[in-house]
């Protein structure tokens, strides 16, 4: 239950802090005194949107604080776990607006998101308004609290699950249809290119090998004749190489050393020259073997490096690109040629899904048809408490209009119902839909009998902000009683112009506008009300600021029947 409300320079309001009660929680005071603000100031807490407008004129922020001790904790675990928050028996909410329209929210803490705060607040504060009043004449507002009265959370989950499922394969098979579309025109063309590419088959690189090669060639000539001058001298004809004079040089110095041991060793090293030399020349051999292509072959490399620029000017521009345009082409075709299996494959896999959402769809209907009938049931008897005593009402769910499609194909992700509540207020007048009879003081009596109707729970405020607009006498008496009994179960914020639901037992809470210490200004203060208090206000609700005798007694006599 919301336990404290903390209100720091928001609108009129300048500081405030309030402490709530379990039960009814009463809030009254003139038109205009700024209960509205209060009421804001909760929707801040709820998730509502914030603006700079909202901060108190001079001021740098507005803050709204609001402590929430929960009873039972672990209904709140899987959302705050969600958050990265660890569930605890106290939550803190605390909004920030600043004067520059930029705003700030804290969960014990923790900073979170509107959307987060939405989740959360919805879940700790449920606001009844006369806005909330008309959406009642909705029938996507009155299918939720038909299945909010049924407890069909766990059946709209598998509902919701079957629907994404289904639109999930739906999607796929639209897409591959339309990949299917568009490569069955493009088919020619892909061939054509993939058999262009793999016609050539290129290698990333091989262009750059190419012009490699071809700087080498043009290069070979002058090369070429280096070489054989090199030769020449080496293996010159007629006795003048440098082999033939080296291997005569070895013949004269290997005499010597028959004639004198001291020319052994210059026998030797006439033997390694030779030898270096013999080397020499084979090495001079082989680079001009390998000197590379020769005319015809350069030709050849002229031709292939002119089929490659063609390819990367059509599919590069570099030649790795080529490459792997051919891969994609082929991928391409061979999705197009298993295309139809696994077109039938998704068929098959949605025709499940179909299935599956129509049963989720039935289920609920059949949850829906059984709900209908119980809580057509418990809003007439409630109803009836509060002024209707000739009361009909009936609950219609209807399969959606769909155009002749089955409820697996006609289902949302909250089913194929549409649900409608019909009306009738008086004998003789025939059912109605809400939208179409229902006045602002029935909408009020019937948002309360579906409060009533709902399962209480214990860690939910409830807000009832003016709904008993419109009521009087002993429909307003009935109005207030039923209150009383809500308040028995489940912690309520009553704000109100009627006296009878002002003199519910609880705390209450008088909301004024007066001028602040500097007479300059003008703010909204809330005060508790002590019994005494409470008569006197009660009397000015029922007499105006001067209340006479009768209206303190008749005041008295509320407060001493509201406390039973």
């Amino acid at each position: 239950m919301l336990a404290e409300l903390k209100v720091t320079n928001l609108a009129l309001i300048r500081n405030l802090t309030l402490s709530f009660g379990p039960g009814a929680n009463i809030l009254t005071g003139e038109t205009g005194a700024g209960k509205s603000i209060l009421a804001g100031a909760l929707g801040l807490i709820r998730g509502a949107k914030a603006s700079a407008d909202l901060v108190r004129a001079g001021e740098e922020e507005a803050r709204v604080q609001a402590l929430f001790q929960l009873e039972r904790p672990d209904d709140f675990r899987p959302l705050l776990t969600e958050m990265g928050l660890e569930p605890t028996d106290e939550i803190i909410i605390q909004r920030v607006i600043g004067a520059n329209g930029r705003s700030r929210i804290y969960l014990n803490g923790s900073f979170i998101n509107l959307n987060k705060l939405a989740a959360i607040g919805e879940e700790l504060l449920a606001v009844s308004s006369q806005h909330d009043q008309q959406s009642l004449v909705r029938e996507a507002k009155q299918l939720d609290f038909l299945d909010v009265f049924g407890g069909h959370q766990e059946l709209l989950a598998k509902m919701g699950q079957a629907h994404r499922e289904r639109e999930a394969i739906a999607s796929a098979m639209a897409d591959l249809e339309n990949e299917v579309e568009q490569g069955t025109e493009r088919r020619e063309l892909l061939e054509y290119q993939l058999k262009e590419i793999e016609a050539a088959a290129p290698r990333e690189g091989e262009d750059e090998e190419l012009t490699d090669l071809k700087i080498t060639a043009k290069s070979a000539g002058k090369l070429s004749k280096i070489l054989a001058e090199a030769m020449e001298l080496i293996n010159g004809a007629k006795g003048g190489g440098l082999a033939y004079q080296l291997d005569r040089l070895g013949g004269l110095i290997s005499r010597a050393s028959a004639l004198d041991e001291r020319a052994i060793a210059l026998s030797e090293a006439a033997e390694n020259v030779s030898t270096a030399v013999a080397d020499l020349s084979e090495g001079l051999f082989r680079l001009g073997r390998d000197l590379g292509p020769g005319p015809e072959e350069l030709e050849d490399v002229d031709e292939r490096l002119s089929l490659l620029a063609k390819l990367k000017r059509k599919y590069g521009p570099s030649l790795a690109e080529v490459v792997e345009k051919g891969e994609a082409n082929k991928q391409i075709l061979a999705r197009l040629d298993s295309a139809s299996f696994e077109l039938g494959k998704l068929s098959k896999e949605h025709a499940l899904a179909v299935a599956k959402t129509r049963e989720a769809a039935l289920a609920l209907r059949a949850a829906r048809e059984k709900a209908a009938l119980s809580l057509a049931k418990n809003l007439t008897q409630t109803l009836k408490v509060l002024g209707f005593p000739k009361l009909t009402m009936r609950i219609e769910v209807s399969p959606l209009e769909a155009q002749g499609k089955g409820p697996g194909e006609a289902a949302g992700s909250k089913g194929a119902d549409a649900v409608s509540f019909l009306f009738c207020p008086n004998p003789g007048e025939g059912l109605k839909p809400l939208s179409r009879i229902a006045s602002g003081g029935e909408l009020s009596r019937m948002m309360l009998a579906l409060k009533i109707a709902q399962e209480p729970r214990s860690d939910q405020s409830l807000v009832f902000d003016e709904i008993d607009s419109g009521l009087s006498g002993q429909t307003a008496e009935a109005v207030a009683l039923k209150m009383s009994e809500l308040s028995g179960r489940q912690q309520i914020l009553v704000i109100t112009h009627l006296p009878q639901m002002a003199s519910l037992q609880g705390r209450h809470f008088l909301v004024a506008k007066s001028p602040d210490q500097s007479g300059d200004r003008t703010e909204t203060t809330i005060t508790e009300l002590d019994q005494g208090l409470r008569e006197l206000e009660l009397a000015r609700m029922l007499d105006g600021a001067q209340p006479s005798p009768e209206a303190m007694a008749l005041s008295r006599r509320l407060l001493h029947h509201g406390a039973k």
